[in-house]
């Protein structure tokens, strides 16, 4: 094995496990500050002390429960300081809010999963409909005009389209027993 900086060595890994679960981390920490800004300087804060103490990170843990708690020092910090000058929240209850978020992350992801696979199970059209007014976040109208469709049409369309991917979602979490 080469040095720390090493191309393939464990900062690369360490990234390259890092990278995925960024959104992850982002949307447990907004999920215990109520302001946004808060949440973004919190991010920031866990992502540079995360770098800075992967050396201490043990690969056979868990590294967005790792993140997590790194996440939730900072947060702890930030509640200690804000309720100091009059913040709403008890640090109780973060600790709380804390615990309830990772164990819902759990069940959002396997549901990203179940998603991500009914979508690879729509018709082609349909994927496309879908890509163009959720993934380019493009207007109904104009996606409606693009295909020299009618406006309530495109609607109809996205309308089954859901339906169909919340039917398909719903039976995979049932197999799995998560639902």
């Amino acid at each position: 094995m080469g040095p720390p900086g090493a191309p393939g060595g464990p900062d690369d890994r360490f990234v390259t496990g890092l990278i995925p679960l960024q959104t992850r981390l982002f949307r447990y920490i907004a999920g215990l500050v109520p302001a946004r800004a808060d949440a973004e300087d919190l991010f920031q804060k866990s992502m540079l002390t995360a770098w800075q103490e992967r050396g201490r990170y043990q690969s056979d843990r868990d590294l967005f429960a790792w993140l997590c708690g790194i996440a939730r020092n900072h947060v702890r910090h930030h509640v200690r300081a804000a309720y100091r000058a009059r913040a709403v929240l008890d640090p109780e209850v973060i600790e709380q809010l804390a615990d309830r978020l990772l164990e819902e992350d759990d069940y959002f992801q396997r549901r990203q999963e179940a998603l991500t696979a009914c979508l690879d199970l729509l018709p082609d059209k349909s994927r496309a409909l879908v890509e163009q007014v959720y993934g380019a976040e493009q207007a109904v109208k104009d996606v409606a005009r693009q295909l020299g469709a009618g406006v309530e049409g495109v609607y109809k369309a996205l309308q089954r389209v859901r339906a169909a991917l919340h039917d398909c979602v719903t039976a995979r979490l049932d197999r799995e027993g998560g639902a």
